[in-house]
């Protein structure tokens, strides 16, 4: 519907608006007839612009957020989608792939049929070649680089690079084999570290006392600790 009124409203518009740029030249004097034909060729324009708006908004926005937006299963969520979805959560994964196929043969345009069948059929099989070949002509990164190692590893058959940019930069990251382990560095052994020399005026402990102080005096005891006398206050024993 939305493509009949664009092809209505752009017909109508360059129309009128050529008609209204003719009539500007042949007949000057008609000032009012003038200036309502460009007056209807604006309305008109308008209109032809509201139904070309989704069509550039996407060739202008589709680069940036094709990944983003575009290929996801969430957007088809008809009745038949969910009543898959309930047969693969329960097992009856063959009920699920013939049921796929006609949704897909339904509405080719959108990837959820595709990839839910791509993800029950048996391995190896034509379906799911047919199935993985489909999900590939979308944009969701994560199902084409399934599909394309479906497509590459059980049936040898190569899709070729993707029409997004970024699917194909994945694809090269998901393909690229691993850099070798490199080579381990001979190293020569570490010398043994030196002994560490100690300090001989450094006491960490004080010894026990035997009679003599180190200093050569006793050492003194304070009043205040239990059982000490005075020294001027003779022992009462």
């Amino acid at each position: 519907m939305l493509i009949l009124f664009r092809l209505i409203f752009t017909g109508l518009f360059v129309g009128l608006l050529s008609r209204a740029a003719y009539e500007a030249h042949a007949n000057l004097s008609n000032d009012i007839g003038n200036a309502g034909n460009f007056a209807l060729a604006i309305v008109l324009g308008f209109a032809a612009a509201a139904t070309w708006a989704p069509v550039l908004g996407e060739a202008v926005a589709g680069p940036m957020t094709g990944t983003l937006t575009d290929g996801s299963v969430s957007q088809d969520n008809s009745g038949l989608i969910r009543w898959i979805r309930r047969l693969e959560h329960r097992g009856w994964r063959r009920v699920v792939v013939v049921l796929c196929f006609v949704e897909g043969v339904r509405h080719p345009r959108l990837p959820a049929a595709f990839v839910l069948g791509m993800n029950n059929a048996r391995p190896g099989s034509w379906l799911e070649g047919v199935f993985s070949r489909e999900v590939f002509r979308f944009n969701n990164v994560a199902n084409c680089v399934r599909a394309h190692d479906i497509l590459k590893l059980r049936h040898d058959i190569d899709p070729g690079l993707h029409r997004e940019a970024e699917v194909n930069l994945a694809l090269l990251s998901h393909i690229r084999a691993p850099r070798p382990e490199p080579a381990i560095l001979p190293v020569p052994a570490a010398p043994p570290a030196p002994a560490l020399q100690r300090n001989s005026r450094i006491r960490l402990f004080s010894t026990p006392f035997s009679g003599t102080h180190p200093l050569g005096s006793p050492p003194a005891v304070s009043p205040t600790e239990p059982g000490a006398q005075s020294p001027d206050r003779p022992d009462p024993s």
